[in-house]
This record gives C-alpha cells, sequence and structure tokens, in this order.
C-alpha cells in the first residue's frame, strides 16, 4: 500500500479537475461508534486516504462542517498521489465524526460535523 499524505487542502473549485480517490454522501455515522467503525466501512484498498485525512486533521486541530468543507479555499484534501477527496456534508461529518469521537472519547453523530454553526454547539470544540 502507498504511504498516502495530505500535501495541501484546496478549495472545492480547484478539486473538480482532479480525480476524487475519497469521499461520498454518507450519513451513517452514528453516537457510540468510533474510528474503526469507519475503517471497517471503508475498502480495503481506499483505508490509506481517510487515514491521511485523519492524520492532517489531528494535526491541524481541524473541527469544521460539511460547508466549511465545501465553500472554504483550503477545505479540500489534496493527497502526494494527486487525487483529492470531496463529500457531500453528511458524508464530512461521518469522517470528522469519526475522527472526533475517537480522540474526544465522546459520542458525536455526523450531525454534529454537518454544519460549522452545529460545530460550535458540540463540547469542547
Amino acid at each position: 500500500m502507498n504511504n498516502i499524505k495530505v500535501v495541501d487542502w484546496i478549495s472545492y473549485d480547484e478539486a473538480e479537475n482532479k480525480e476524487n480517490s475519497f469521499g461520498g454522501l454518507g450519513g451513517w455515522f452514528d453516537n457510540g461508534m468510533r474510528w474503526k467503525d469507519y475503517l471497517e466501512a471503508c475498502t480495503p484498498k481506499s483505508r490509506q486516504y481517510p487515514m491521511a485525512i485523519r492524520k492532517a486533521v489531528i494535526e491541524r486541530q481541524l473541527k469544521e462542517g460539511g460547508d466549511w468543507h465545501q465553500s472554504s479555499d483550503t477545505g479540500v484534501p489534496l493527497f502526494s498521489d494527486g487525487t483529492v477527496a470531496t463529500f457531500s456534508y453528511r458524508s464530512w461529518g461521518d469522517i470528522m465524526a469519526a475522527i472526533w469521537s475517537q480522540e474526544d472519547d465522546c459520542d458525536y453523530s455526523y450531525m454534529s460535523f454537518y454544519m460549522s454553526r452545529l460545530v460550535e454547539r458540540v463540547e469542547g470544540v
């Protein structure tokens, strides 16, 4: 397996012309789930991408919603292989909830990170 890393964060518009290696529609991550549950839902081949996102998100202490992911100039992860990961609001919420549920040892669902205004209500964010 390649050693995929997030090398930059770009806009959703910039990502449009790049191959999308990971992302989707989402909306399934629920209270009580953790990072292992998220990885189990990924194909073995694709797991390197969410693992790279997780590392980059933790390093940046990034806690933003799906609206930020889609509208920010720096909301889309660009990987070392030149691909990107674009998400719906729900699927961004899935991966953020999976990351921070594990890190904070707290029950988040995808709705906790669906939109940035909801993130502000999450205790400790």
